[in-house]
C-alpha cells in the first residue's frame, strides 16, 4: 500500500511539470496498455530496523519511447527531462511531502540503464529513497 502510494507521489509531480505534459505517467500497480512515450515508477520497499512507520525503497523510472516514431535524441531528451526534473532534492521532498500519503526523507540515484529492442527506447532510472508514514 505504501509502495502505491510513493509511486503516486512521484507521478503526481511529474504531472505538475510542464515538460512531461506528452507522456504517459504510470504507476507499477497501474494495469493498462503503455502508450508511448511514458514513464512507470515503480517501487520495492522493506521496513528499516524492522520499523512499521520507516521504509527504504528502491524506485525505478522505466522511460519508454516508441523506436519507430522517436529518435535516440528524442528519447536522450526525454530521459534529461527525468533527469533535471529530480535533480531538485530539497524542491522535490517539499512538493511530495506537502501533498501525498508519505513522508519523503530523501533520495540518491544510484543507477541508469539504456536498452533498446526491435520497437522501443527503454532507460531505467534507479533511486534509493528513505521514505515514512506522515
Amino acid at each position: 500500500m505504501l509502495d502505491h502510494a510513493l509511486e503516486s507521489a512521484f507521478v503526481a509531480l511529474l504531472r505538475s511539470d510542464p515538460a512531461f505534459a506528452e507522456v504517459h505517467l504510470l504507476t507499477g500497480h497501474d494495469d493498462e496498455e503503455h502508450q508511448l512515450p511514458s514513464v512507470t515508477i515503480s517501487s520495492k520497499s522493506e521496513p528499516l530496523a524492522g520499523s512499521s512507520d520507516v521504509f527504504r525503497s528502491e524506485l525505478t523510472g522505466l522511460i519508454e519511447s516508441e523506436a519507430h516514431d522517436s529518435s535516440p535524441d528524442q528519447h536522450a531528451a526525454l530521459v534529461g527531462k527525468m533527469r533535471a526534473c529530480l535533480a531538485d532534492r530539497l524542491h522535490v521532498v517539499a512538493v511530495i511531502n506537502a501533498g501525498s500519503e508519505v513522508y519523503l526523507y530523501g533520495y540518491a540515484f544510484t543507477a541508469s540503464s539504456l536498452d533498446v529492442d526491435g520497437t522501443r527506447f527503454r532507460t531505467t532510472l534507479t533511486l534509493k529513497a528513505g521514505y515514512g508514514v506522515p
